[in-house]
């Protein structure tokens, strides 16, 4: 994932990872979620998106690990196979794994490993999540700003992107009296409106809101020009 990417995953993971699986998922979340020991952590050079020790309403543990996906990347498989791996290894924990999907195109990466390797006689699997695959509204319609910005990224069902970059920044203005944070969050979502090929609409809509945003200086809008 790009490093823009990254950095707006990173400052919003917290807020939004447990209402993703709620609504995106359907999932019950865990009662408890805590950070891994660094003693524990993987050894590796690319470290996960997300990883935490995780405990159901029922009192068991399992390891909750989650990426992130701009890239379409067809070995995904192998790689969160071999997170599994490495998990089970430290940790002797039941493992839930996801992969959230932001890119554009439908995705083609392999989630099972018996189709990415044919013939290969093995049952692992991860969860693959299209965010493009998910109403818009279920998160333009949230409480939780870190939310809102992701609606950029979901189904638009037939309506005008301009319409709904609209609702996005009205609800961002609406939620968000602190500036500094709504500065951030409208800076989010310019970098997430390239995702959807966005950009020009997002900062055109941007201008014409009454929120002091100096655009001109803005990093993303001068690669824009």
């Amino acid at each position: 994932m790009g490093n823009e990417y990254d950095r707006i995953i990173k400052e919003n993971i917290e807020a939004v990872i447990l209402p993703l699986m709620e609504k995106l998922l359907g999932l019950k979340i865990p009662s408890k979620l805590e950070n891994i020991p660094d003693e524990l952590q993987l050894t590796l050079e690319r470290k996960p998106d997300f990883s935490r020790l995780a405990t159901d309403w029922d009192g068991q543990q399992y390891i909750l690990h989650i990426e992130f996906q701009v890239v379409d990347d067809l070995n995904m498989v192998l790689r969160m196979q071999t997170y599994r791996g490495l998990f089970q290894e430290i940790h002797k924990l039941s493992i839930k794994q996801f992969v959230f999907y932001l890119g554009q195109k439908q995705p083609k990466m392999h989630y099972r490993i018996a189709d990415h390797i044919p013939g290969e006689d093995n049952n692992f699997e991860f969860s693959l999540i299209n965010t493009k695959e998910y109403d818009y509204e279920i998160l333009v319609n949230s409480q939780i700003p870190e939310e809102i910005v992701f609606a950029i990224l979901g189904n638009f069902k037939n309506e005008q992107a301009e319409k709904i970059v609209d609702k996005i920044l009205r609800r961002l203005l609406e939620i968000s009296p602190d500036k500094t944070k709504l500065q951030r969050y409208i800076r989010q979502l310019s970098v997430l409106s390239k995702l959807r090929n966005l950009q020009k609409e997002t900062f055109k809509q941007i201008e014409a809101m009454p929120i002091e945003f100096d655009i001109e200086t803005d990093v993303i809008y001068q690669r824009g020009k």
